[in-house]
């Protein structure tokens, strides 16, 4: 939510929670939800009163963001694969993947940070596909310039906060290891040390497959056996897949309805709240 803040350059941190509880639950429930819970959530925040381009620019930082802190995991993994006890095969693999991942989406992220070409060829692309479905609005500047513009406001925003943008960054997936990490210690097994990661973001990853909401059924199968791998029996591997995805994946459900209901609420009254305080009811 601070991240959101950040890169959308609003304070409106309550309304940026319930956007993003909002969409959560989406991607959840829909085949194919990261991008139905992208375009609900754009909906929701330019509700709140951000515009086109700062709403656009500041998501797309936002995810690759999150993405890039999601393949930087295995680095710290590298300790235990280095100097600990024997990998299984797959999961050095799924370390291998998450570097490569790490690197590439450090990359176009600079790319998109860094020059404007790229951005602006990115506008151009996207304003040829809006023109060719009737849905470009020819009063409005071209998208490039206001990308290149949003960009260099989320780019000085960025720049003097960084250190809460690192954190919040790896806050979002540091508390949703820590879910996994406590499923596993639930079910007897304190000592995985960090190989426990790989199954993390291997689960992670495959939550991504556009072809059941929220990876339903292959996060279930794929972290079943790569903690398997990362040395549980079978039986406990299951029930701390169960307990993890009850908390990461069924929870969020009812609470992104709860946020979507409050934001309709609170999003296109005069005096929008800033904080959860003030999105309290009396």
């Amino acid at each position: 939510w601070i991240l959101l803040g950040l890169c959308l350059h609003t304070r409106k941190f309550g309304l940026m929670a319930m956007s993003q509880l909002a969409s959560a639950a989406v991607a959840r429930i829909v085949p194919g939800g990261a991008a139905t819970a992208t375009a609900v959530q754009y909906r929701l925040i330019r509700s709140a009163g951000v515009s086109t381009s700062t709403a656009a620019t500041g998501l797309t930082v936002a995810t690759l963001l999150n993405f890039a802190v999601l393949f930087s995991l295995p680095v710290f993994a590298v300790p235990a694969l280095l100097f600990g006890p024997p990998v299984a095969p797959l999961l050095l693999r799924a370390a291998l993947a998450g570097l490569i991942g790490f690197v590439a989406m450090a990359m176009i992220g600079g790319v998109f940070l860094m020059w404007d070409k790229p951005l602006a060829r990115l506008g151009d692309a996207i304003d040829r596909l809006m023109r060719r479905f009737g849905r470009l609005d020819e009063s409005a500047p071209p998208r490039a310039e206001r990308l290149i513009d949003a960009r260099n406001l989320i780019r000085s925003n960025l720049g003097t906060n960084w250190y809460w943008v690192a954190l919040a960054s790896l806050g979002k997936w540091g508390f949703e290891y820590f879910t996994l990490v406590m499923a596993v210690r639930g079910v007897g097994h304190d000592d995985l040390s960090s190989v426990l990661l790989l199954a993390f973001v291997t689960a992670s990853l495959l939550s991504r497959i556009p072809f059941t909401p929220g990876g339903l059924g292959f996060v279930e199968a794929g972290l079943t056996g790569t903690l398997a791998l990362a040395g549980l029996s079978a039986g406990d591997a299951v029930l701390a897949t169960l307990a993890y995805r009850l908390v990461s994946y069924w929870l969020p459900i009812p609470f992104g309805a709860l946020a979507y209901a409050v934001h309709r609420r609170f999003a296109h009254d005069d005096a929008e709240p800033d904080t959860f305080a003030e999105l309290a009811p009396d």
